[in-house]
């Protein structure tokens, strides 16, 4: 922020600038303004005073919200027409900038629509798919208008706050919305350079470490770790992190170079490169606002094996076919990894895209982000405790486990006609009637049992059942643990839901079954599974955004 003193301050798209005591305005033919004014270090650090040089340099050419603290009658939208700034040192004194903005005024808040104009383009991929095409404006928005046929919505929470995405926008629709420029940064993709800095503009000098780019609800950084890339995606209310390893015949731990080829709120691409002998690499990321993956382009000269892949391996449960993978098992805090591409490729071990003979390959990355899981106690690494028991007897064991050192062991009684485990009434997690809920778990048989299932008890606030959702009985093979899952709505008059794992058909007592992760949660929402985030990506729909008087 500009310097206290007195000052107000005017922004300027991203920048913020020490308010000046004079606009100079014209009413002739259009209406412009014209600001002007000096940045000074010190008080500014000389690093910030260069950056809010260059910062102005690259604003011609935009269309802008403009601010004024003190002038606040003339907030509104400016097209950028010239921008000029005098860079002056006296060396060991002072060193100033003098910059002068023009505007042209597109309008205030209440005679403007923004028109976000979406290339309706959708990546060609090797899958048959026809994408889906979304967009998500800023934070602050209203009136959001597509025509007679109206978009759904889903709403993503990143560390900026409740973002909107539309879901089905028309083909040949470009979106109209109104927004106040105070709020149309609200949810917008930034790169952080290494000096701590938002960066505007594109023509800038950036190292190649210390950089992030995010919009609130993924981030990607260099890793420093031995790996590539640092993927972190806001779930639940923080940041969750996932190593990256970038191979283009070796593994790439550093950079030489950092590059911005686009740069506005809504989208922002980097390309990073890497010197080889003879050659190069080069990785191009980018990231739109609303979205949550990061969307990759690497490239190279001569044919080589390249892949994007987990720095440390996790088992995925698609296929390279479907055009994604995404993990098997949600790691410790309940997320499951996701990437793909839209060209065919081979799974990678760690769980990644790799391709060989190739001199590029596109991918997205990100999380599939797991609801929190709502009941107490779905591993069972200490105990069975809020967990019971009809028609046999559970157990602490140490047998076998999907994850971590134990799991619940369920012993038929051999004369009932089906055994259960399931979560006590008493700590049964609250649901909300009509909300939808999803129980997964893994089992395990050393001898196999013909008909297992997952299911949902739904009780009332006396604990008294209401109806039970089944999930698929299906048979479960010896020696090998396999994922089960059950999705129901809760229904009405429900308080609370009981997962439970069950084995019907009278089940001898030698029919030993293992539960591990046995985890309920509210579902994953409509727009956020595997199969959603790669059809929003194959729609990569680019955008450019104008003013138009509404």
């Amino acid at each position: 922020m500009p310097e206290s003193g007195g000052w107000g301050t005017v922004t300027v798209g991203r920048i913020a600038l020490r308010e000046v005591f004079k606009v100079a305005e014209s009413g002739f033919g259009k209406r412009t303004l014209s600001l002007t004014g000096q940045e000074a270090s010190p008080p500014l650090t000389r690093q910030q005073l260069v950056d809010r040089h260059d910062d102005l340099l690259a604003l011609e050419g935009s269309v802008l919200p403009v601010t004024f603290e003190d002038k606040a009658e003339r907030n509104g939208f400016y097209l950028v027409t010239a921008v000029s700034a005098d860079l002056t040192e006296w060396k060991g004194e002072v060193l100033t900038s003098d910059w002068k903005v023009e505007l042209t005024r597109a309008g205030t808040e209440n005679e403007t629509d923004l028109q976000s104009r979406l290339t309706g383009a959708v990546r060609v991929n090797d899958f048959s798919l026809t994408g889906e095409r979304w967009h998500a404006p800023p934070i602050g928005h209203y009136g959001y208008f597509t025509g007679s046929t109206a978009p759904s919505v889903l709403t993503r929470t990143g560390a900026d706050g409740a973002i909107t995405v539309y879901r089905g926008i028309p083909a040949y629709v470009s979106p109209r919305w109104g927004c106040s420029p105070s709020a149309y940064m609200a949810g917008r993709v930034r790169f952080v350079a290494g000096t701590g800095r938002e960066v505007t503009g594109t023509d800038r000098l950036l190292g190649p470490t210390g950089w992030s780019l995010s919009n609130g609800l993924v981030s990607v950084a260099p890793s420093g770790t031995g790996s590539t890339l640092d993927v972190q995606s806001y779930v639940g209310g923080t940041w969750r992190s996932k190593q990256w390893g970038v191979t283009a015949g070796s593994l790439i731990t550093s950079w030489d170079s950092a590059t911005l080829l686009h740069n506005e709120p809504e989208h922002v691409i980097v390309r990073l490169m890497k010197s080889t002998a003879p050659g190069r690499v080069t990785l191009d990321l980018g990231l739109r606002r609303g979205s949550r993956l990061i969307e990759g382009y690497l490239k190279v000269g001569a044919s080589a094996t390249l892949s994007v892949s987990l720095a440390t391996a996790e088992s995925a449960s698609s296929t390279a076919s479907s055009g994604y993978l995404t993990a098997a098992s949600d790691d410790a805090n309940g997320n499951g990894f996701l990437v793909g591409s839209a060209r065919s490729f081979t799974a990678h071990a760690n769980g990644g895209v790799t391709k060989a003979s190739t001199t590029a390959l596109d991918f997205f990355l990100g999380l599939v982000g797991g609801q929190p899981v709502l009941n107490t106690n779905p591993y069972f690494e200490t105990d069975t405790s809020g967990w019971l028991t009809l028609g046999g007897s559970i157990a602490r064991s140490t047998d076998f486990a999907h994850e971590g050192t134990a799991a619940l062991k369920l012993t038929p009684d051999g004369v009932t006609a089906t055994a259960i485990g399931y979560v006590a009434p008493a700590d049964a997690p609250a649901v909300t009637v009509g909300a939808a809920y999803i129980g997964t778990g893994w089992l395990y048989s050393p001898v196999g049992y013909a008909t297992v299932n997952v299911a949902i008890d739904w009780l009332n606030s006396s604990n008294t059942l209401i109806t039970t959702t089944q999930g698929t009985i299906s048979a479960l093979p010896a020696g090998a643990w396999t994922f089960y899952t059950v999705s129901g709505t809760a229904p009405a008059s429900a308080a609370k839901g009981s997962f439970k794992v069950r084995l019907p058909g009278t089940p001898a007592s030698s029919v030993l079954l293992y539960a591990d992760e046995m985890k309920f949660r509210a579902a994953i929402p409509s727009g956020e599974t595997a199969t959603d985030l790669r059809n929003q990506y194959i729609a990569s729909m680019p955008e450019a955004v104008y003013p138009v008087r509404r």
